[in-house]
């Protein structure tokens, strides 16, 4: 029996709504497997401190940072949940032209807009090379997604200016 290969995308599609993109799903999963990574992580430092503060009764700093570890892990886990869902509902993705200035993605088209999108300096990097962007349209309190070709993440992003 011969193995199907699943090809994922690139990029998205700005055909259909946003959440039944391939590529959407493909970094929902993504996402979910990093997040899942983390807490088990979290988890196992937690289970270690246990281990050394209650049977081998050690009493360095390690413990502790173990605890701290954990506790971080947790709390971002719980706090940095963004409601991609509820922003990309029923939109689609729509392809634009792109640029960074002072740190802000600025869109080009007829009416330019500013996003604040916390991007680490490798997709700032792959974003500047390749200038273009898939987005979705912001809600009313000016909440987007923006992915970008080639960098399975779906990055939030709020609108600073029009």
């Amino acid at each position: 029996m011969a193995e199907v290969a699943v090809v994922v995308p690139n990029k998205p599609s700005t055909e259909g709504a946003a959440l039944d993109d391939r590529w959407t799903r493909h970094c929902l999963e993504i996402a979910s497997r990093r997040a899942f990574c983390w807490v088990v992580l979290g988890v196992l430092a937690f289970v270690g401190q246990l281990v050394l503060v209650l049977v081998a009764e050690v009493s360095s700093d390690l413990p502790v940072t173990l605890l701290m570890f954990s506790v971080v892990v947790l709390g971002l886990a719980l706090t940095r949940r963004q409601p991609l869902a509820r922003v990309m509902a029923d939109r689609t993705w729509q392809y634009v032209r792109v640029h960074w200035r002072n740190g802000l993605l600025v869109v080009h088209g007829p009416r330019p807009v500013v996003l604040d999108v916390s991007a680490g300096p490798l997709a700032r990097g792959r974003i500047s090379r390749h200038r273009r962007a898939w987005l979705v349209a912001p809600d009313r309190e000016g909440n987007t997604v923006v992915t970008f070709r080639g960098v399975p993440r779906l990055f939030p992003a709020r609108v600073r200016r029009r």
